[in-house]
């Protein structure tokens, strides 16, 4: 029983927590390892939501997706870590829409790492999509958009002094 798409209105959000407001400690309640992030991603898939990628590294734990409401998504990282909705809402954030475009380019072109021009994080997007690919949890805006933000940082490191 598939449900009808036209009456839901869909949202793009980040979701998230960072260095910049989460100490190590708290991260890592939040971080997400392979298996974490497979269990994110069938969650998601079973409950309804249809795009999105996961990412976690030693500096963040992101979500990236579609949904009605930020909270299916905070309810995924919460589920399969082990935070709590109460640690994340005191140091996490979301972002909707362009909001959420802006952080995604921040994030994969380095301008938001702890190292500015820090180009590991690149990778891990690439290797998030990759696996939501292969649960066919990537939709053509999110291919589209993690394709754009790539680009960008391939043209940051290569025009300009950032990473030196």
């Amino acid at each position: 029983m598939e449900k009808n798409n036209i009456s839901k209105h869909l949202s793009f959000y980040a979701v998230g927590l960072s260095y910049r407001k989460a100490d190590a400690e708290v991260r890592g309640k939040f971080s997400l390892d392979t298996t974490g992030k497979t269990k994110v991603l069938q969650q998601a898939k079973a409950e309804g939501i249809t795009s999105l990628i996961v990412s976690s590294t030693c500096n963040r734990t992101e979500i990236y997706g579609f949904a009605e409401h930020p909270f299916q998504l905070i309810k995924l990282l919460c589920d399969n870590s082990n935070g709590t909705v109460e640690e994340f809402q005191r140091v996490a954030f979301v972002y909707k829409n362009t909001e959420a475009i802006s952080h995604i380019f921040r994030v994969g072109t380095g301008l938001d790492s702890q190292i500015l021009g820090d180009f590991e994080i690149i990778s891990q997007i690439k290797l998030s999509f990759t696996e939501s690919k292969a649960h066919g949890l990537a939709n053509a805006f999110l291919e589209r958009l993690v394709n754009c933000v790539i680009q960008a940082s391939k043209r940051i490191k290569n025009e300009t002094e950032l990473s030196s």
